[in-house]
C-alpha cells in the first residue's frame, strides 16, 4: 500500500487496516466500495448477499463471465483475497436476516447498507437500528442515472434510526415511498427523474450504469475512512456525472429542470400510492417467443434507414434460422412518385443483417403484384464474433445533417469502403467539398420538381402517420423526418402544411433546400457517389445493402454520414426513376467528422410489429 502514502497519512492507513466493515448487499451498490477498500487497505470484510451473480449484472457490478450463477458474497470474497491474500473474508451467503444480524454487527467498525428497500424493508430497518443502538455508522449508497450519493448516519452523534427520517412502520408495512423519504427533495438529478416516474408508474428494472457505480465506490470508500477516523462528514456525499461533463449553461439548465421533474414524480408517486403499487404494463395479446439469435439479429434490421422512416419491411419467419424479408405495403405512401422506392429500404435491412451475423441470402424471383411475394430469405448461420460491437455501431448509426470538419477521409477507411463497393459491383466515386459545389452535385431539375409537386400529399401523409400515439412513437414527428435542421427545416416544416400560395411555397422551399445543400456541400470532408445498376427490385436491394453496408463502416472508423439526394426524408437516392441504364446514381453520402451529436433520433417501430410467423 506504499503508494497510498502521500495521499493517505500513515494513521489512516494504519486505521483502514485494523477495521472490520460489513457490506450489507453486494450487488452494483455494495459491491463498488469492496475493490477500493481492500485496495486502500482494510482486510477484514463481512459480505452479505442472498442473491448470485446474473449475466444483467456484467454491466456495472464486479463480476465477469464465469462468475454468473456464483453467489456474490463468494465472488468478492475470493476478489478481496487475490488482492490481499491475508485479508479476513466472512461470508453471508443468505444475506443478512434478523437471525444473524446481531452476528455481523459485533465487531463491525463500520457498515456500509446496500440493501433494496423494495426487496427487505424491515431487514434494512433492523440493520439501521442495532448500528443505532452499538454506535456504529452506517454509509447509505444510492445511484441515480449517472448521480451517486451517499447518504452518512454517524451513529455515534445521533442514535437515532435514519437520524428520525424514516419510521419502523414504514418499513414494516412495506411502504417504499415513506420508507426512503431520508433521500430529501433536492439531490434528485433531472435527467433521471422521469425514469422514476416511469418505474413507479409502470414496474420494471431500474437502469444502472458502470461508471455511477464506480463513483459510488470512489465516494463511498473515502466516507468509510473519514468514519474510521472519526471525523465528522456531510451527511450527504454526491456529484452528478452528467453534469459535470457538460458546459456551463447545459449543466444550469440540467438543475433548474428539476423541480418541474420532482413534482411529476411526486404526483406520480402520489397516484400509485392510492392504486395500491406500480404494477408493470402488459399487452393483451401474448407475442409468440422469437429464437434469441434471430431476436437479436432483427432487432437490429429495425434500425436500418428508410425513406420517410416508413420502415416498409416485413420479417417473415420461417423457421428458427430462415427469414423472409418481405414489403409492408401498409407503410409505404401511394403518392410516392417511385412506385419501388421502398426496395432500398428492404436493402438496408438486409445490409443490417448480413453486417450482425454470418448467413446465406436467396434472392427470390416473383411477381410484385403477388400479394405473397418476398424479396428472398435469408438463413442465419452464426453472430459475428464481434457482434455486440457491430450491435453498437448499428445502434449508432444515424443521419447527421450538421457541419462537419473538411478533413479527408484517411486512406485506410478509403481502401475498406471502396473494396467494399468493388465486391458488390458499386462504382464509388469519391470527390472533395470544393469539386462538388464546382459540379453542382445535388437533385437534377427534375427530381427537384417532382418532390417539391408531391411534397403536400407526402406531408399530408406524414402527418396524418403522427396522429396517433403509435404513429408517433413508432415513426416519429413530421419536422424529425425533414432532411433539414434547424430554423432552416422549421420554416420548411411550416411552410409543407400551410395555406400559403403553391407557387410560392414552391419558391420557398426550393431555396431553403439549395441553401441548405450549399451549406453542407461546404462543411464536410468528401462526397461519395455509388453508381451501378438500378434496373430492377434486385438491383435497388443490392443498391439498399451496399448503402447500409458502406455506412456502417464509416460509422464503424468515427465518421459521421449523411445522404444526400432526399431532403425531405429520403434515403440519399433519386426520388425518380433514373434511365442512366446500368450507370444510375444510387446514393450520394456526405461524410466527415462530426462536430456536434445528431439533432433528432428518429423512432422505430417495436419489432413485433414487423414479424409475421409463416405457417
Amino acid at each position: 500500500m506504499s503508494r497510498n502514502l502521500d495521499i493517505l497519512t500513515e494513521r489512516e492507513q494504519a486505521v483502514l487496516r485494523a477495521a472490520t466493515v460489513l457490506v450489507a448487499g453486494c450487488g452494483s451498490v455494495g459491491g463498488a466500495v469492496v475493490e477500493p477498500l481492500a485496495r486502500m487497505g482494510v482486510t477484514r470484510f463481512r459480505l452479505a448477499d442472498p442473491d448470485s451473480f446474473d449475466v444483467s449484472n456484467l454491466n456495472r457490478q464486479a463480476c465477469v463471465v464465469a462468475d454468473v450463477g456464483l453467489p456474490k458474497p463468494e465472488v468478492l470474497a475470493r476478489r478481496v483475497v487475490a488482492i490481499s491474500p491475508t485479508a479476513e473474508v466472512r461470508t453471508y451467503p443468505d444475506g443478512l436476516t434478523l437471525e444473524n444480524l446481531d452476528e455481523a454487527l459485533d465487531g463491525a467498525h463500520v457498515a456500509f447498507d446496500a440493501i433494496d428497500p423494495a426487496m427487505s424493508a424491515w431487514v434494512k430497518y433492523q440493520l439501521h437500528e442495532r448500528a443505532a443502538r452499538r454506535g456504529i455508522p452506517v454509509v447509505a449508497g444510492v445511484d441515480w442515472g449517472g448521480k451517486p450519493a451517499v447518504f452518512v448516519f454517524d451513529y455515534r452523534r445521533n442514535p437515532l434510526p435514519f437520524h428520525g427520517k424514516a419510521t419502523a412502520e414504514a418499513h414494516r408495512d412495506n411502504r417504499l415511498w415513506d420508507s426512503v423519504r431520508w433521500f430529501g427533495r433536492t439531490h434528485f438529478p433531472s435527467d433521471y427523474l422521469p425514469v422514476m416516474s416511469d418505474r413507479l408508474a409502470n414496474g420494471g428494472t431500474w437502469p444502472q450504469i458502470s461508471y455511477c457505480v464506480m463513483g459510488l465506490g470512489a465516494l463511498g470508500s473515502r466516507v468509510v475512512l473519514n468514519l474510521l477516523m472519526n471525523r465528522r462528514v456531510k451527511p450527504v456525499v454526491t456529484v452528478d456525472l452528467h453534469a459535470a461533463a457538460m458546459p456551463r449553461a447545459a449543466a444550469l439548465a440540467h438543475r433548474v429542470r428539476m423541480p418541474l421533474e420532482l413534482a411529476r414524480t411526486l404526483w406520480t408517486v402520489r397516484q400509485v400510492t392510492r392504486k395500491g403499487g406500480s404494477r408493470p404494463v402488459r399487452s393483451g395479446q401474448r407475442e409468440r417467443k422469437l429464437p434469441p439469435e434471430l431476436a437479436a439479429v432483427l432487432d437490429g434490421a429495425r434500425l436500418a434507414p428508410s425513406t420517410y422512416n416508413s420502415q416498409p419491411w416485413r420479417f417473415e419467419i420461417v423457421d428458427h434460422h430462415t427469414v423472409r424479408l418481405a414489403r409492408n405495403g401498409e407503410r409505404w405512401p401511394a403518392v410516392h412518385p417511385d412506385e419501388v422506392g421502398w426496395a432500398e429500404n428492404l436493402g438496408c435491412a438486409l445490409g443490417a443483417l448480413s453486417y450482425l451475423s454470418h448467413g446465406e441470402w436467396e434472392a427470390h424471383d416473383g411477381a410484385l403484384t403477388d400479394q405473397s411475394w418476398f424479396a428472398g430469405r435469408f438463413r442465419l448461420d452464426r453472430l459475428r464474433d464481434d457482434f455486440l460491437t457491430r450491435q453498437g455501431v448499428l445502434g449508432a448509426r444515424s443521419t447527421h445533417r450538421d457541419d462537419m470538419l473538411s478533413t479527408p477521409i484517411d486512406c485506410t477507411t478509403l481502401k475498406q469502403v471502396e473494396k467494399l463497393c468493388a465486391d458488390r459491383n458499386v462504382e464509388l466515386e469519391t470527390m472533395s467539398s470544393s469539386e462538388a459545389r464546382s459540379r453542382r452535385l445535388g437533385r437534377t431539375e427534375r427530381d427537384k420538381s417532382t418532390l417539391i409537386c408531391n411534397v403536400d400529399e407526402l406531408w399530408a401523409w406524414v402527418r396524418k402517420r403522427a396522429d396517433t400515439e403509435f404513429g408517433l412513437s413508432s415513426f416519429g414527428t413530421p419536422h424529425d423526418l425533414l432532411g433539414i435542421s434547424g430554423v432552416a427545416g422549421r420554416l420548411a416544416s411550416a411552410l409543407a402544411g400551410s395555406a400559403i400560395p403553391d407557387v410560392v411555397r414552391r419558391r420557398v422551399l426550393a431555396g431553403v433546400v439549395e441553401h441548405r445543400r450549399a451549406r453542407q456541400l461546404r462543411n464536410c470532408g468528401a462526397l461519395l457517389v455509388l453508381r451501378g445498376p438500378r434496373r430492377s427490385v434486385a438491383d435497388r436491394i443490392n443498391a439498399g445493402e451496399t448503402l447500409m453496408r458502406l455506412w456502417l463502416a464509416l460509422v464503424e472508423q468515427g465518421y459521421a454520414a449523411q445522404p444526400l439526394l432526399g431532403e425531405f426524408g429520403g434515403l440519399g437516392i433519386p426520388s425518380t426513376k433514373d434511365t442512366s441504364g446500368d450507370n444510375a446514381v444510387l446514393a450520394v453520402l456526405r461524410v466527415g467528422k462530426g462536430t456536434r451529436p445528431p439533432t433528432t433520433r428518429v423512432a422505430r417501430c417495436p419489432l413485433a410489429t414487423s414479424v409475421k410467423w409463416v405457417e
